[in-house]
Formats: C-alpha cells, sequence, structure tokens
C-alpha cells in the first residue's frame, strides 16, 4: 500500500512539473503588442504614420504565429507572420498599389523613372537591403495592370524568395512579397 501512495505521488510531482514547464513555454511567448511593435520597426514605419494595425493569434503548418496587418496613412499595406513562440519574422508582404504618384505619372520625365526591367531589379535589391552578388537568381519582365505598365520579379537570397512590382513609370516599388523558399 506504501508503493501505491508512493507510486502515485511521484506521479503527482511528475504532472505538477510538467505543468510548470508547460507554464513556462506559454509564458515566453510574445504578445501580439510585441508582435505590432517586431512588424513596424522592421517595416521601419513609425506608430504615427499607422492609419490601422491589428494581430491576430494564428496557427500555420503547426506553428504558433501571430498575423500581424497594417496601414499607414498613405495607404500602403503591410502584412506579417510573427512566430508567438520567439518573435521572429516567418513572413512579410508589402503592398503599395493605392499609393500611386499621379503626378509623378502626369510628369514621366524624371531620374527615378524604372523605363528599363534592369532599374526593376536595382530597385527591389535596394528595398531587400542586398547587392546582385548575394542573390542566386534575379529576373523582371515588363507587364501591364489594369493599362499601367509594370515590372514584375522576383530573386532568391538564401533561403528567402522575394517577389517584387515596380511602376514602370515612377520606378515606385508598388508590390513587395518575402518569404521562405520552403513554404
Amino acid at each position: 500500500m506504501k508503493k501505491l501512495f508512493a507510486g502515485i505521488g511521484a506521479g503527482c510531482v511528475a504532472a505538477a512539473l510538467a505543468g510548470m514547464m508547460a507554464m513556462n513555454v506559454f509564458a515566453a511567448q510574445i504578445t501580439e503588442e510585441e508582435a505590432k511593435n517586431i512588424a513596424l520597426e522592421h517595416a521601419q514605419v513609425d506608430s504615427s504614420q499607422v492609419a490601422h494595425i491589428f494581430a491576430k493569434p494564428d496557427y500555420d503548418d503547426g506553428r504558433l504565429v501571430y498575423d500581424v496587418e497594417f496601414f499607414t496613412n498613405d495607404y500602403k499595406e503591410y502584412d506579417y507572420e510573427i512566430s508567438r513562440e520567439d518573435g521572429s519574422i516567418l513572413s512579410f508582404d508589402f503592398d503599395a498599389e493605392y499609393s500611386f504618384d499621379r503626378e509623378a505619372y502626369r510628369n514621366r520625365e524624371g531620374a527615378d523613372r524604372a523605363n528599363t526591367a534592369e532599374q526593376a531589379k536595382e530597385t527591389a535589391l535596394k528595398q531587400a537591403g542586398l547587392d546582385a552578388s548575394q542573390v542566386s537568381y534575379i529576373e523582371a519582365h515588363l507587364d501591364y495592370d489594369d493599362g499601367r505598365a509594370v515590372y514584375e520579379g522576383k530573386f532568391f537570397s538564401g533561403e528567402l524568395e522575394y517577389e517584387f512590382e515596380v511602376d514602370g513609370t515612377t520606378g515606385n516599388l508598388i508590390d513587395w512579397d518575402v518569404e521562405s523558399i520552403y513554404d
């Protein structure tokens, strides 16, 4: 009988320890507010420039994540997927379609105009903080989106795939997406 109580007692102690360890795992997770701050810092956007931001807990491929989305006052949209476990950025996307610079479009003269695929690639590499020697593949081609000339392209660096669109008239980056090559 003493062995039975000793076994039950040891089981209770083990269960209590496992429970405390599980609480520590959950306590180590980042908060929604921290996920928002990580996204804003990565995008180099000050909170005063944000019109709307939200974060929601989610699961992706069995991982606990926060989906963070925010819009700037000049109508740019950012989407992030951030690990709830350690705050690492798993993927992000930038979309500036609504920030189309009509004045620059009217004044089609200008040094910043992307009138070649090579200039569009340079714009995308600059956005990523990379140079051509750091990528394993890069391509861009001219396309038309709602009658507007755009250069669509992609490149790979390390374990990341970058996709981009550059306005063919103004040279402005209008769409940006970065994700793991494994997704």
